[in-house]
């Protein structure tokens, strides 16, 4: 495990020096040159799995307390070892709902603006492919916001989160949903909408 000290000067390697408020962190710039070291592309989930992983206090902001804790939580000592971390979290996401769940829950928190209760639509339709891969409930819930993003402006928790259940329920042709089932209200119109939604024509 990397000592206290190394941790540290890997940290300054990314942190923001020119701060003057005292505070030491990791701002975007400094997280996207970590990916890079990383070899993640920011277009996919790894970049966000590392933020959650080392406990980021707001989207591509990291703390050196979150760093240094989640870097001793992983056993991590040097870049490779990092980069494997991430990439064995990303497949456990695949037999560990529960893990699985506990990043969709965070990234919620990193979109949603400091003093709000949601996060806007737009952010959505960016980031949910990104966390729920090919997941045709999410791929046609995020056309389903595309289509009515002129009526559909956020997304509160309770539906982010019955999003996550929502998928796991939902039978491919729509069957085994019911208005009367206590899903928030936002999935009504969705399942209507993709009920009455030709399928795209296959390229």
């Amino acid at each position: 495990m990397a000592k206290g000290g190394d941790l540290q000067a890997w940290f300054i390697e990314y942190q923001d020096l020119d701060r003057t408020d005292g505070r030491v962190v990791i701002m975007p710039e400094g997280f996207e040159k970590l990916c890079d070291a990383l070899e993640f592309n920011l277009e996919e989930i790894e970049p966000m799995v590392l933020l959650w992983k080392l406990n980021g206090v707001e989207l591509a902001t990291i703390e050196f307390e979150g760093w240094e804790s989640g870097m001793r939580a992983m056993n991590v000592k040097d870049i490779k070892g990092l980069k494997a971390a991430i990439l064995s979290t990303v497949q456990e996401f695949e037999n560990d709902p529960v893990l699985f769940k506990t990043f969709y829950r965070k990234v919620f928190d990193y979109l949603r603006p400091e003093q709000q209760r949601s996060v806007s639509a737009e952010d959505a339709v960016a980031v949910l492919p990104v966390v729920t891969g090919n997941s045709w409930v999410f791929e046609k819930f995020v056309k389903y916001l595309q289509a009515n993003s002129d009526s559909i402006k956020v997304i509160s928790r309770d539906q982010w989160q019955s999003l996550l259940e929502l998928s796991k329920a939902l039978s491919p042709d729509l069957s085994n949903y019911s208005n009367e089932d206590a899903w928030p209200a936002m999935f009504d119109g969705f399942v209507d909408w993709a009920k009455n939604t030709k399928p795209e024509a296959a390229k």
